[in-house]
């Protein structure tokens, strides 16, 4: 298995490079996320930097089981004062070691998915390295719940244009190997930049 940490730190990095440009106005931009705009992203990776198993499972138990509230929890406690304030919190979790309890691929996905989340509100997008990109699509593709990545491309062939990386046999959706990530996990917006037979297939499955 990849280390995977430090691709985790090197995508947080790219990140904080990137929420150094933002504007007031685009902190409060709204993302693929519901209810969440660019700064509660921001201040939930930053929570996903701090988590322990111990904070994780007693959170989950204190809300009655409902991960829901627990997230929403989580992000608040660091989400208050300024843009600055949430994004100097941030900061501090880049090289953090710290991941939510599951697999070890899950900070990588929280990271990439939702660091592109973040810069596709405001009409950007993510450069990532192609190690990366490989590495997460190669464990995303698999994924049951809550991700439900393999029954949305079960049928489907995947083809990235960016990368060396293809899965699966049938309908061909072609793209970016970013927007097939994130298409795998319910982004249909994602797939505005690929081609394909299977496009409108994935797209029905978000």
């Amino acid at each position: 298995m990849a280390n995977l940490t430090p691709m985790v730190q090197a995508e947080r990095k790219s990140l904080s490079g990137f929420l150094d440009t933002l504007t007031p106005e685009q902190w409060t931009m709204p993302t693929a996320c519901t209810k969440w705009s660019v700064r509660d992203l921001v201040a939930h990776l930053t929570a996903a930097g701090n988590i322990t198993a111990p904070h994780f499972f007693g959170g989950f138990i204190k809300t009655g089981f409902s991960f829901d509230k627990f997230v929403e929890g989580d992000l608040a406690q660091f989400n208050g004062g300024s843009d600055a304030d949430v994004k100097a919190r941030f900061d501090t979790i880049i090289m953090s070691t710290r991941k939510p309890p599951g697999p070890a691929y899950v900070a990588l996905g929280e990271v990439m998915v939702h660091g592109e989340d973040i810069r596709r509100a405001v009409g950007a997008r993510g450069e990532h390295p192609s190690e990366h990109l490989t590495t997460l699509a190669e464990y995303y593709k698999k994924t049951g719940a809550p991700l439900r990545a393999k029954k949305r491309l079960e049928g489907l062939k995947l083809q990235a244009t960016d990368v060396d990386w293809s899965s699966g046999e049938g309908p061909e959706v072609r793209g970016p190997c970013m927007s097939l990530i994130l298409g795998m996990v319910g982004r249909a917006d994602a797939l505005a930049d690929c081609e394909g037979d299977g496009v409108s297939t994935l797209k029905s499955r978000a």
